[in-house]
């Protein structure tokens, strides 16, 4: 994958989790088309940039962290 391609998906998971509209992991990985180990590797890279999203098990989706 090429890194604005990258950027594009760390992008869109952001903008779904402010919206509480991910979906599980597995939803989200099939969404944007990448698998679940690299969703998880997106997620990392997102929160150690500094934006915080965990996943929550009662609405079964990431959110941002505030």
């Amino acid at each position: 994958m090429k890194f604005t391609e990258y950027h594009e998906k760390a992008e869109q998971v952001v903008k779904l989790a402010k919206f509480g509209n991910t979906g599980t992991p597995k939803e989200l990985a099939e969404r944007l088309k990448i698998s679940e180990r690299t969703l998880y590797r997106l997620i990392q890279s997102v929160n150690e940039r500094g934006t915080a999203i965990e996943f929550c098990r009662r609405s079964k989706s990431y959110l941002l962290k505030k």
